[in-house]
């Protein structure tokens, strides 16, 4: 999310509502940033280790990922992908391409 204009939050938040009219339980970065106060335009003080801690204990309570277009390019998304495989979680696309894994894992129809 780092480095997109306001973290990129309006493109988590639609992809929230998406994935819970869909029937998922959705664990929304953006939304634990706003819980803890966090304002896009002060971040000044962001600990960026502290929030991919977060992320990932949070994802530690998931049954799966899903990864949005442009994960590929966030080193953040990236861990979290490498852990979900790793954890065994099943993994979501938005967009599959030839380098994500084929098996039938790029829809998130619940």
């Amino acid at each position: 999310m780092s480095g997109l204009p306001n973290l990129n939050w309006s493109a988590f938040d639609r992809k929230d509502v998406e994935l819970t009219n869909a029937g998922w339980e959705v664990v929304n970065p953006a939304k634990m940033d706003r819980d803890m106060g966090l304002d896009p335009d002060q971040l000044g003080e962001y600990d960026y280790e502290d929030a991919a801690r977060r992320d990932i204990d949070a994802l530690k309570t998931c049954d799966a990922i899903y990864l949005m277009s442009g994960f590929q390019f966030s080193k953040g998304a990236c861990w979290e992908r490498a852990l979900a495989k790793h954890w065994g979680l099943k993994r979501y696309y938005e967009i599959p391409r030839h380098d994500h894994e084929v098996d039938g894992n790029s829809k998130f129809e619940r």
